[in-house]
């Protein structure tokens, strides 16, 4: 082998090297400058981008494999309107929440009732995607399971450049009175129970998203190190 090819194969194992650690430090900067995008633009999102985001789903983890999940990626802006506008549109009320019983969840605060800036619902985005849950799994942590789904297609959606917020007030709708019907339209088995959905499209940079925005726990809040 010549000097001349021992340089070639050197350069290109340490482009190699370089090319993966930027690649992994792409994925740790992407999962933590993600935010939750508040105002989208018209741009449409393509069904390539979509179905990429949808395979970045499937590839989450998953109890004993069940893969207890179904997705279905919408741009269609009637049904999203029609979905939005049967929905029951209240804000969390303050105070404690719980079962009237006593039951689990019981002396636990409500969430914060987000006021002021642009604050995107169902409908308001080029592009959704809802995350079903299949009651037909055997999965033992099916809600778990969609969650680290959803997760990956947030990363996913943000590597290529989009905006994401997840928001599950429309699942009540989607599981409610039309639930059935709303199943047909969507070309799912009424096994399905929608978990949560994903506006996805362009960040709207000229909306104001900021005002009434909270801020991230800190390491030093929300973990400890054991040694």
């Amino acid at each position: 082998m010549t000097h001349k090819s021992v340089a070639i194969i050197t350069a290109a194992v340490l482009l190699l090297v370089i090319s993966s650690a930027m690649a992994e430090t792409a994925v740790v900067d992407t999962i933590m400058n993600v935010g939750t995008a508040q105002a989208f633009t018209d741009e449409a999102v393509s069904a390539d981008d979509l179905n990429t985001i949808m395979r970045a789903g499937l590839a989450a983890a998953s109890a004993i494999n069940q893969q207890p999940w179904f997705f279905v990626a919408i741009t269609n802006q009637e049904l999203m309107d029609e979905i939005a506008g049967s929905g029951m549109g209240f804000a969390p009320p303050t105070g404690l929440t719980g079962k009237p019983d006593g039951g689990p969840g019981e002396g636990r605060p409500a969430p914060p009732v987000m006021t002021g800036g642009a604050k995107a619902g169902l409908g308001d985005s080029p592009a959704a995607i809802i995350i079903y849950r299949d009651d037909r799994s055997k999965s033992p942590n099916a809600d778990f399971d969609c969650g680290l789904a959803a997760q990956n297609m947030v990363i996913a959606a943000a590597s290529l450049g989009y905006g994401v917020k997840i928001v599950s007030s429309p699942a009540m709708t989607l599981n409610g009175g039309k639930h059935d019907a709303l199943c047909e339209k969507m070309a799912v088995d009424p096994a399905m129970q929608a978990v949560a959905i994903l506006l996805i499209g362009r960040v709207d940079n000229a909306a104001d998203a900021g005002t009434g925005a909270t801020t991230r726990e800190t390491l030093e809040t929300k973990t400890n190190f054991i040694e």
